[in-house]
């Protein structure tokens, strides 16, 4: 008892820990996810305004290089004078330092001017052509012939969109550039490319010393990606085999959701900047989940150590509730004879609620003491009775066979009708006394009962016939049925119509596979049915019952040997005669 108290009080309490610190841990997961997700979502805002400052600060160069006029007239000197050519390219670099300080001056970013001049134009015969890798200078304008780039991937690309600044990444020179296709409404002969494309070279660590690109987590990732799905700058763990275009996918909407990227799960946060940059801020649920650990290692520490206490609290507890049952149960299971049990020690156990199961167990000792001793006096009554009966048994035999010997003499001196009825009470007589709790033959019953009709008619010479209808002969030899439920219906059709010259009986015997049917009907003044009926099921009547097995017996008997729905009933036929129903259901 001990250990199952303590065992279902250490599940439960079990069971109870860890489902608690299930739901904490959870709650705590959830919060702290909640959390850097929004700790992301501030991030990306707050470098999100950053950088579009610096794209809107980017876009005025070519907005005011569009309504400059003395920017424009210099672009359409055509002259074969030399000095007139040099002019207007020293004027158009005096533009581009121009624009380049004002940009320094309001961004504060480290960065130079490269305009490259369309081939087309006259004066882009006067300028050299350079590709962006051959000169990385900072803080300086520069402006060159598309002769040498004009096959480069981002100048075909920045040409293609030309309402649209394009960003890349050169990576000779590790710097963030933009590029944007440069229209003048002063030009001559304007063209759909332009005048030219002017780029903006940014050093990467020298953006993103502007930017706060501080890890959320230990592994978490940052990624600077262009409209195109490449990458242009990244940071924190490398992702392999990452498709740039499900972080770019929110369009110009700031959004927040998980993804599985190489088998990990990442917590995702993507901005963009004008639909032309997306920052996007990932962070691992490994990271989390091993923070949310790291974090709750005190409680679970804790938890254990209390957890530990409450056991050992537990089985003192348990110990001593347990221990007067226990003591209790080892002084039940000694008592071996409950006449000879000392009820002193019942004594020692003061809990009230072992106190109530000591008195219990006292009535039950005092109780079973008195049926004991019920018992020894039954038994010693029972012995009496057995002795009684196998007496009892001397006389009927005896008395059979002292018959015997008078029905022998009695056809030893050719008295035939003396030696009959010797013979018939000698036949009854073994009738009940053999195997009385026997079953027998139909048949064998009726002729005790044609035994019994010619024993009465020596004492009343009255007419009696029997007449037994069955369909068949041979059922009565078949049907088994115990003694002496016929021969009562019998015996008081004949005793209860004592002034009748001539009774007539008749036995209706039927038979189905369920059930057997025995009507006994008789000629004589009859009785009420229904007061009959009463008296078997023990009803008050003003029925005068005489002495004998009597009809009572008989329906106890069937209900004894056949099922509860068989019994022996009374009802009147169409001409008003008694009749006696014995139904017998088969098992």
């Amino acid at each position: 008892m001990r250990k199952k108290m303590f065992l279902t009080l250490f599940c439960g309490l079990s069971i109870i820990f860890f489902i608690s610190y299930c739901l904490i841990y959870i709650i705590f997961r959830s919060t702290l996810m909640n959390e850097i997700e929004q700790k992301q979502a501030n991030l990306l805002a707050f470098n999100e305004t950053i950088f579009t400052n610096y794209v809107d600060s980017f876009n005025m160069v070519p907005f005011q290089l569009i309504n400059d006029e003395e920017f424009g007239k210099a672009l359409n000197t055509d002259s074969p004078v030399y000095l007139k050519m040099f002019r207007a390219k020293v004027l158009i670099r005096k533009k581009f330092e121009k624009y380049l300080n004002q940009l320094l001056y309001s961004s504060s970013i480290t960065c130079s001017f490269t305009f490259y001049l369309q081939k087309s134009i006259p004066l882009a015969n006067y300028f050299d052509s350079q590709t962006l890798s051959d000169n990385s200078e900072m803080l300086t304008s520069q402006v060159y012939s598309t002769e040498a780039i004009s096959q480069e991937e981002w100048y075909q690309r920045t040409m293609s969109v030309t309402w649209s600044p394009y960003f890349f990444l050169n990576e000779h020179t590790d710097e963030l550039c933009y590029a944007k296709c440069i229209q003048n409404y002063y030009q001559q002969k304007p063209s759909k490319e332009g005048i030219g494309v002017i780029i903006i070279r940014i050093p990467v660590d020298s953006l993103f010393d502007k930017l706060s690109l501080e890890s959320i987590t230990p592994h978490s990732s940052i990624f600077l990606i262009n409209e195109d799905d490449k990458i242009l700058y990244q940071s924190g763990e490398p992702i392999e085999n990452i498709l740039t275009s499900d972080l770019t996918a929110c369009g110009n909407e700031r959004y927040s959701r998980t993804m599985k990227l190489a088998s990990k799960k990442y917590i995702i946060n993507t901005v963009s900047v004008n639909d032309d940059l997306f920052l996007t801020l990932l962070t691992p649920f490994s990271d989390i989940e091993a923070m949310a650990r790291h974090s709750l290692r005190t409680y679970i520490w804790f938890s254990i150590f209390t957890y530990l206490i409450v056991i050992l609290i537990l089985y003192v507890i348990s110990k001593k509730i347990t221990a007067p049952v226990i003591s209790f149960a080892h002084l039940m299971g000694k008592v071996e004879d409950s006449r000879t049990f000392d009820i002193s020690r019942l004594s020692e156990f003061r809990d009230a609620e072992l106190q109530v199961l000591c008195n219990s167990f006292l009535e039950l000792i005092h109780r079973e003491n008195t049926l004991i001793e019920q018992i020894y006096e039954e038994n010693r009554a029972k012995r009496a009775a057995v002795l009684h009966a196998l007496q009892a048994q001397i006389n009927p035999h005896f008395l059979y066979n002292a018959l015997d010997v008078v029905s022998w003499m009695a056809l030893s001196r050719k008295n035939d009708d003396i030696a009959d009825v010797i013979s018939s009470i000698a036949n009854l007589m073994h009738y009940s006394i053999s195997h009385p709790d026997d079953t027998v033959s139909l048949r064998k019953e009726l002729d005790n009962i044609q035994e019994f009709i010619r024993i009465y008619q020596l004492e009343c010479p009255i007419e009696i016939q029997l007449n037994i209808l069955v369909p068949d002969e041979t059922i009565l030899l078949q049907i088994q049925i115990p003694k002496f439920i016929l021969q009562p219906l019998i015996e008081n059709a004949i005793l209860h119509n004592p002034d009748i010259t001539s009774l007539l009986i008749e036995v209706h015997i039927k038979q189905s596979p369920e059930q057997l049917s025995i009507t006994v009907i008789d000629n004589g003044s009859g009785a009420d049915p229904e007061k009959l009926n009463a008296f078997l099921c023990y009803e008050e009547t003003d029925l005068k019952v005489s002495n004998g097995f009597g009809i009572r017996n008989v329906n106890e008997r069937i209900q004894l040997h056949y099922s509860n729905n068989s019994c022996l009933s009374y009802k009147k036929d169409l001409d008003g005669r008694l009749m006696a129903i014995i139904t017998l259901f088969y098992p």
